[in-house]
């Protein structure tokens, strides 16, 4: 029995546009009602997860920076430090490699940017040397510490809710949800999401985006 469902935000609760799905919304809202957990993770930053939480209506801890930072009960958790992706990342902005984006002056445990003057590989090869990892949202590149990913955050959500896994669902459509569906959880994705990760997922969705969402959490007891 499903108790507990974490999402994953752009691509999967929202469209390419990155629209909200008020049919996911409102499935998000009556899941609850019924005693279902419903929590968050995204790579973007703590000030978007905390709006998200807030209108959504989101009871659960909601995660940010592909789970280096958590907002529950008006509180921030961080769980990595910045020290090393910010050194990188200076260092290579500095050296015309990359570029920033907006939201980097909101992060907390980890640097987003846009390939520049090198190519995706040659500045994963960079982070390696720096025990970092560089990841793609789909929307930005991510610099983050070893192990700073979702699976990490679904972890902490199984702790905090004493769960085991098969009690949780996972759903996310792109390269960086992966880290959610190498544990023994049931896993869903939308229609749209990455060939590589419908291959590893339990069910894919009719539908796409946060109709997939929505169909989904209407059908949580077939899971």
């Amino acid at each position: 029995m499903i108790k507990l469902v974490l999402l994953d935000v752009d691509g999967t609760l929202t469209d390419t546009r990155r629209l909200i799905s008020v049919r996911a919304v409102e499935a998000i809202r009556k899941a609850q009602k019924e005693g279902i957990i419903i929590s968050l993770a995204s790579g973007n930053v703590v000030p978007v997860m905390y709006g998200l939480k807030i209108f959504v209506g989101i009871s659960a801890p909601v995660f940010a920076e592909n789970g280096g930072a958590m907002f529950q009960n008006d509180e921030i958790f961080t769980f990595f430090s910045m020290d090393k992706p910010k050194k990188l990342f200076d260092r290579m902005e500095g050296e015309g490699k990359l570029k920033g984006i907006l939201s980097n002056r909101w992060r907390l445990t980890s640097m987003a940017y846009v390939p520049t003057g090198a190519v995706p590989e040659q500045i994963a090869a960079e982070a390696q040397k720096k025990d970092l990892v560089t990841v793609d949202s789909g929307y930005s590149w991510h610099l983050l510490n070893k192990g700073q990913d979702k699976g990490f955050a679904l972890e902490k959500l199984k702790e905090t809710y004493s769960l085991d896994y098969d009690e949780i669902l996972v759903m996310g459509d792109s390269y960086n949800d992966a880290p959610m569906f190498k544990k023994d959880v049931v896993k869903v994705v939308p229609s749209n999401a990455e060939e590589s990760l419908k291959a590893i997922a339990d069910h894919v969705a009719k539908e796409s985006n946060g109709d997939g969402v929505a169909e989904v959490l209407q059908n949580l007891q077939s899971f």
